[in-house]
């Protein structure tokens, strides 16, 4: 049995692990600070294609006593002596070849104050690698064929080994960027929220660089956005184009779309904050009619889910908070919230 975690955006674990947990052969074991652990008897491969996590690492240990003083060091130096290295190489050599001498790059991460920098940790794991496997230490993670990982928080660190090439959430098709552009992984997550499949009607009228639309039509629904700045169109017209897929861009006032009353299956969108997008009327006057907007197109069954970092501005007419998430995003702690249809009365169902 293979241990694995997958790191995640703060606040969105639960999705992950869900996601997850949908794979063959995964049992997720434990959720943790923006880390999710699983056990998987299966293929791992299918891991590959997960969409709401950030990484992915086969879990090669977790050490406990990792002081915030300096001896610390020479303490985790000593323990990665210990790490079962060939066998997580020889796994990620079947997903992706390495070479007979890999580079291998070193990173850490680390909660609190601590009397040690990163980049000693790292050094002092390095040296002791290279001394065990003869591997090649390389600083730059982008040029390595394998990543080593600390996640390290109090006194417990937990060591990994990159699955992948690179971390999951890097889409290649993401090249152009606008302000307020979501993550891929974040957009996913939404995506998820709302039960977003194959054939449904998704609209994104506030689109930005079209991430959303994008993620929405790799998993075959019908994406269809619009922006107010032409840039913004433009930027999610080429990344679409990267990504090959098709997505319908226009450019648009959100707040008058130019769609059919219930002609939509779901609304996901990033509304605009005031701070990452400027917004011209204010902010109270825009929400209410962005939302009015988003009821009259979604069909009666339909969901919507906006990421803000305004919550208490957003109602939705004729429909129910299902799920609010805070996460961390642009440094700021912005909410999830989740709208389903509103469920009539038994007399109202006998009309």
């Amino acid at each position: 049995m293979l241990e694995i975690f997958a790191i995640t955006t703060r606040g969105i674990e639960a999705v992950s692990a869900e996601e997850m947990a949908r794979i063959p052969g995964v049992q997720i074991t434990k959720q943790a600070y923006r880390r999710v652990h699983a056990a998987i008897t299966g293929q791992v491969e299918p891991l590959l294609a997960l969409s709401t996590v950030d990484d992915l690492f086969i879990n090669l240990a977790e050490w406990q006593g990792i002081a915030p003083h300096r001896s610390a060091l020479a303490n985790m130096g000593q323990l990665a002596l210990d790490l079962e290295l060939w066998q997580a190489a020889n796994l990620r050599a079947q997903i992706h070849t390495l070479p007979a001498i890999p580079a291998f790059s070193v990173s850490a991460n680390f909660v609190g104050h601590r009397n040690y920098s990163a980049d000693e940790i790292k050094s002092s794991i390095a040296t002791n690698i290279e001394t065990i496997t003869g591997w090649r230490y390389q600083e730059d993670d982008r040029r390595s064929d394998i990543n080593l990982r600390l996640f390290i928080e109090h006194e417990s660190a937990v060591v990994g080994m990159r699955l992948a090439n690179s971390p999951l959430y890097k889409r290649t098709y993401k090249q152009q960027h606008v302000p307020g552009s979501l993550k891929p992984s974040v957009a996913a997550a939404l995506l998820f929220l709302a039960g977003v499949s194959s054939g449904d009607v998704v609209l994104d009228p506030f689109c930005g660089a079209g991430t959303i639309l994008i993620e929405a039509a790799t998993i075959g629904a019908n994406a269809i956005g619009g922006d107010q700045d032409a840039e913004a169109v433009a930027a999610a017209k080429s990344n679409g184009t990267m990504a090959e897929v098709n997505i319908n861009v226009q450019k648009w006032d959100g707040r008058a779309v130019p769609l059919k009353d219930a002609s939509v299956d779901k609304v996901v969108t990033n509304l605009p904050w005031g701070r990452q997008v400027e917004v011209e009327s204010s902010l109270t006057r825009f929400y209410q009619d962005a939302c009015t907007e988003i009821s009259r197109v979604l069909v009666d069954s339909g969901r919507a889910v906006l990421l803000t970092n305004l919550p208490e501005l957003i109602a939705l007419p004729n429909r129910r908070i299902e799920r609010q998430i805070e996460i961390s995003l642009f440094g700021q702690q912005p909410t999830i919230v989740s709208f389903g249809p509103t469920q009539k009365t038994d007399d109202e169902n006998q009309t």
